[in-house]
């Protein structure tokens, strides 16, 4: 029997992802330890959530074993314990974006809006997500037609919560820049560009799990644990710069700066607009629910999700984050 003795198990990739993922932990310490250093001025809320991470990180060592031992599956086939971890990692991303936009100004800003008005605008902007959270399903069942989703598929609440995580991840990115504007403190862009790594890292996580965690794609899990260990590494580089630089307040020049350049930005802008935290938390959701029918139910209509096709899986990841370094490039 022939052997190719370039070939790598999936028992190993899995062994080699794990050890990346554990890793990953001492960057993000010794990031959390420079963060806290009194000359960073961290706003305390975005602080607070970088910390809360950590609840993510040590809640899902026991659901991963739980899943072994009662599923013998990986967490990722166990819906509701996947999303369950996963609904962390959203709680972590919305309090650094809240911390940001506190410290930023936004959201005193939005305040002058009367309560009466911004709720009305909350309630019709869910309104169409409330439909397509009626209706999703029922054009889910005609779509299976085309083709059936296999047992391990994330559920719509899953699927929700993995894209919100990512439009989140992008709306902290933006304000981290903005804080930069503001505080006259250039190096906090450096944090925006040392958090690239662990937006593709969550980018992995989705097309893997748009595959349907198809084990020849388990190469994605290794990608996204190797761009956790080096987001973690370029987050902890980029905070050991930003002490010492700048000031707190900035000017009226600063902010106009700030509003010509949020022009060049996509989800990151709905962050540094002057909207309430309640219409900003209605706006992501509303995209995250529509994002997530899209992905869940839309890519019924193709092969491609079955097929395990490596390349395509690496071209949905590359593409978006190439797009995403431009744009930070585009605003140096």
């Amino acid at each position: 029997m022939l052997v190719d003795p370039w070939s790598v198990s999936a028992e190993s990739i899995d062994a080699l992802a794990a050890q990346f993922f554990a890793a990953s932990l001492f960057p993000y310490l010794a990031f959390l330890y420079l963060l806290n250093r009194k000359q960073v001025n961290c706003p305390p809320l975005a602080n607070f959530g970088f910390r809360f991470l950590l609840v993510f990180v040590f809640a899902t060592i026991p659901a991963g074993i739980y899943a072994k031992t009662h599923y013998h599956d990986i967490l990722a086939n166990v819906d509701w314990l996947h999303g369950s971890a996963e609904s962390l990692l959203t709680i972590t991303n919305l309090l650094i974006v809240l911390g940001f936009r506190q410290a930023s100004g936004t959201e005193k800003e939005a305040t002058t809006t009367p309560q009466r008005s911004e709720g009305a605008k909350v309630g019709a902007q869910m309104v169409p997500t409330l439909l397509l959270l009626l209706g999703a399903p029922l054009l889910g069942g005609l779509l299976a037609t085309v083709h059936e989703e296999p047992a391990n598929a994330l559920s719509f609440p899953t699927w929700i919560i993995h894209v919100s995580s990512l439009v989140e991840w992008l709306v902290a990115m933006g304000l981290v820049w903005e804080y930069s504007e503001r505080s006259r403190n250039e190096r906090w862009k450096g944090l925006t560009w040392g958090m690239v790594p662990l937006h593709t890292s969550g980018i992995c996580a989705c097309t893997y799990h748009l595959f349907y965690n198809a084990p020849s794609l388990s190469v994605l899990v290794l990608l996204q644990a190797a761009l956790t260990f080096v987001g973690n590494c370029s987050m902890a580089f980029a905070t050991c710069r930003i002490g010492g630089q700048g000031d707190e307040s900035g000017d009226d020049a600063d902010d106009d700066k700030v509003e010509a350049e949020s022009s060049l930005m996509g989800f990151e802008d709905m962050g540094t607009s002057k909207n309430s935290n309640l219409m900003l938390l209605g706006k992501v959701f509303a995209l995250s629910a529509m994002g997530s029918a899209g992905v869940k139910w839309g890519s019924l209509l193709f092969d491609a999700p079955f097929s395990g096709s490596l390349p395509l899986a690496l071209t949905l990841i590359t593409v978006p984050t190439a797009l995403n370094v431009v744009k930070w490039a585009s605003r140096r």
